[in-house]
């Protein structure tokens, strides 16, 4: 057999690949390739200064992530679809926007007031965070036990937490069983 020679082996070409794989190539490297790819957080930080209290609640927070439309509104009465994201410790304990296809989940709707009854939404939060919010308004709640699950211990959530519920209302409709006339 021969000395192997000095060009590029079987062995010298996949290290060579394999480097290319697991040492990608720094910030400035990529842009130079041509990449334009901006990268953005996942979550908006808002700084706690920018919270206030939610309507007549004792410690329930919101801080409007963006605004909706003014003119259609949440309001006692009103059946709503949402997506949410509710979490623990910057857990992610539910969500609605888990879901197969482009359109990124199931909504979740539910009639506004009507939290503990049928129809009404799993924690008092929702109810009372999403009066006022505007259709394509985004909202995170910070959400006090008394507010959320209470002293009930919830998949991973231990008893008397505080949580974290990010609200997007996408549509308003007026509740049948309720005859309201006011269009929307």
């Amino acid at each position: 057999m021969d000395a192997p020679s000095s060009r590029f082996t079987r062995r010298t070409s996949h290290l060579a690949t394999a480097g290319a794989l697991f040492c990608p190539l720094p910030i400035e490297g990529a842009s130079a390739l041509g990449f334009q790819k901006e990268l953005k957080p996942r979550r908006t930080s808002i700084p706690r200064e920018a919270y206030v209290n939610v309507r007549d609640t004792s410690g329930l927070l919101a801080a409007e992530v963006r605004a909706g439309d003014p003119s259609r509104t949440a309001a006692l009465g009103d059946r709503v679809a949402v997506h949410y994201d509710v979490r623990w410790k910057n857990l992610t304990i539910g969500s609605s926007r888990v879901g197969a296809g482009v359109t990124g989940g199931t909504p979740y709707g539910f009639d506004v007031g009507r939290f503990g009854g049928p129809g009404g939404p799993f924690i008092q939060a929702l109810d009372e965070g999403i009066v006022g919010m505007g259709v394509g308004g985004q909202r995170r709640l910070i959400v006090p036990p008394k507010y959320g699950y209470g002293n009930k211990q919830v998949q991973e959530i231990p008893p008397g937490s505080t949580l974290e519920v990010d609200l997007e209302l996408l549509s308003i409709k007026t509740n049948p069983l309720q005859r309201k006339t006011s269009e929307r």
